[in-house]
């Protein structure tokens, strides 16, 4: 890279996760504050008190579930691991030493603590990197609407590169494809490999908020799963279901359990599941899925029931978010780039 080229720095952007029984609580009410993830009644007045009471509710089963884990969630660890393997990989494919950041939006390192170290590094464009492959109003965008609060309230103007998602991304599907093949090649079936039923999981959605914003993440789950098993696993059955529902509202369907009666009612007895919608391991599949879906696929007498697993820091993922920063990178040396609206990153996911 030119000697000219201002100093860049790769921010990530996450979830995040409670790091201690303790902070359970204070995680989930970070999250149930958000109104970009779920907007409750009279929002300016009742998200708070009722994002307590939510969490104050939720707090036992929730530091079970992360109890089973070690005491907290490991998504940070795996956040960091590989936010270190794409400097890695981008300093092998010649872009030099380019800082990479971590902005976690419901628990630490929040957004404001990333940017701190933005300035500190005198960094003057930022290429910012979703770790949700597909967009949605409740997770990049709501990320994103972080870090544009953070940089105005601090005057902050640097370049900025947005990834609004990759979902379509040809290494990134074979990241989850060279996964999939792993498990129907290792795992115990009592079918041939090109049998067993797959079966794509993705954190659901409340179907209010897909209405009121016409999120696309739907669409881009349906076009993942798609591609994937008609590209590389083209005899093996496929289906979508949802999982991670909160509270009594419709959400987005089918739901996993729902799915998995419905296939142990037509004598299904060998299916792989696979979490498209995370990029590493943490509560929804160390625990929903290993530790609720499966044991519940048992006693359905789904006897061969495994998850493929998380795309973590496996190479080939690295090498899909080398790739998709690397597109950015080119793109913002041909001039100044600047933060997209909302409606801007819509129409673009709408096209794609």
């Amino acid at each position: 890279m030119s000697s000219t080229t201002p100093k860049t720095g790769i921010l990530l952007l996450n979830m995040g996760g409670p790091d201690s029984l303790e902070n359970v609580k204070p995680f989930l009410f970070n999250l149930f504050s958000d109104p970009d993830i779920i907007r409750l009644p009279f929002s300016n007045v009742l998200q708070k008190p009722l994002a307590n009471r939510i969490a104050t509710k939720r707090e036992k089963e929730a530091q079970e579930n992360y109890a089973a884990m070690g005491g907290a969630s490991p998504i940070l660890a795996y956040t960091q691991g590989q936010a270190e393997a794409l400097k890695a990989e981008l300093a092998q494919r010649g872009y030099g030493e380019l800082n990479t950041y971590i902005a976690m939006r419901y628990w630490h390192p929040f957004t404001e603590a990333a940017v701190d170290e933005i300035v500190r590094d005198g960094i003057e464009r930022l290429i910012v990197l979703p770790l949700y492959p597909h967009f949605s109003y409740t997770t990049t965008g709501s990320s994103l609407n972080e870090l544009k609060r953070v940089l105005e309230a601090r005057n902050i103007q640097p370049e900025l590169a947005v990834i609004p998602s990759y979902f379509d991304h040809p290494t990134y599907q074979a990241a989850i494809a060279d996964n999939i093949r792993y498990s129907l090649e290792n795992d115990c079936w009592t079918c041939p490999p090109d049998e067993v039923q797959l079966l794509f999981t993705a954190h659901s959605l409340p179907l209010k908020h897909i209405k009121r914003t016409q999120d696309p993440y739907p669409e881009q789950i349906y076009q993942t799963a798609h591609s994937i098993a008609k590209t590389y696993f083209p005899n093996n059955p496929w289906d979508i279901s949802y999982q991670s529902q909160v509270g009594k509202m419709p959400w987005l369907g089918p739901s996993t359990d729902g799915v998995l009666s419905y296939f142990s009612g037509k004598k299904v007895d060998n299916i792989l599941m696979i979490a498209i919608s995370f990029v590493s391991d943490h509560v929804e599949t160390l625990v929903e899925i290993d530790r609720l879906y499966i044991p519940m696929a048992n006693e359905l007498e789904i006897n061969h029931c495994h998850r493929a697993p998380a795309l973590n820091t496996n190479a080939a993922f690295i090498r899909a978010l080398a790739d998709v920063t690397a597109e950015q990178l080119e793109k913002a040396q041909s001039g100044p780039t600047q933060f997209p609206t909302f409606p801007e990153l819509l129409k673009a996911q709408a096209s794609s």
